[in-house]
């Protein structure tokens, strides 16, 4: 797992055409109580992992494979599995972003799920080298074997205030964890996590 980021400068702008890439939420995507999901993950295709983060961390939100235009908070995340078909339809969805053609939506990056243990083939890596040139940054995430065995459910979750003391973790991303719980989330997972949330709060102060 690594965060990879780029220069502003470096960003490479494309046209697209307005028809191209994920469709754009006609309705806000939060109907629960509480606040709105902090960073909502945008599935680049099907399979790319999206709910399963989604799940695991706290602030975050699913946003299936749709723009969520129309809620609260504008900060996505595009996620997409290391595949070929994978990064070119994260390719694909950065570059409708940039042409303004994601409604409100904001970019932070992009996160990058391993489909396999060992190195990503170099065919993808070359395709990756190419999305970059397009987004601020992407994250990657390891292959989780043990995720493999367990129902979306039950897996393991997160939340940046769960260590905080209780005043402050009474907060609306604070879960209730029961006696049950079963471990929690890989380091890797949660440093993601970590430098997403933290780039949403830096980013909401200069809305």
């Amino acid at each position: 797992m690594s965060a990879q980021p780029l220069a502003a400068t470096t960003l490479k702008r494309v046209s697209l055409a307005d028809h191209a890439g994920l469709a754009i939420a006609d309705r806000p995507l939060h109907h629960g109580e509480g606040f709105s999901p902090l960073v909502w993950l945008v599935g680049a295709h099907g399979g790319a992992g999206v709910t399963s983060l989604a799940h695991a961390i706290a602030p975050f939100g699913d946003a299936e494979h749709q723009w969520p235009a129309h809620d609260e908070n504008p900060w996505t995340i595009i996620v997409a599995r290391t595949t070929r078909d994978g990064i070119e339809a994260a390719h694909d969805a950065a570059l409708q972003a940039q042409a303004g053609n994601c409604g409100d939506c904001r970019v932070l990056g992009v996160v990058l799920v391993a489909d396999a243990p060992g190195k990503t083939p170099k065919a993808v890596e070359q395709r990756i080298t190419v999305l970059e040139r397009v987004v601020p940054t992407i994250w990657r995430v390891d292959y989780q074997p043990a995720w493999r065995e367990r129902l979306i459910k039950d897996l393991p979750q997160w939340s940046p205030l769960d260590d905080e003391p209780e005043p402050v973790a009474s907060k609306w991303w604070k879960r209730k964890r029961t006696e049950d719980e079963p471990d929690t989330i890989p380091d890797t997972i949660r440093s993601v996590a970590e430098e997403i949330i933290d780039r949403a709060r830096q980013a909401h102060k200069h809305l």
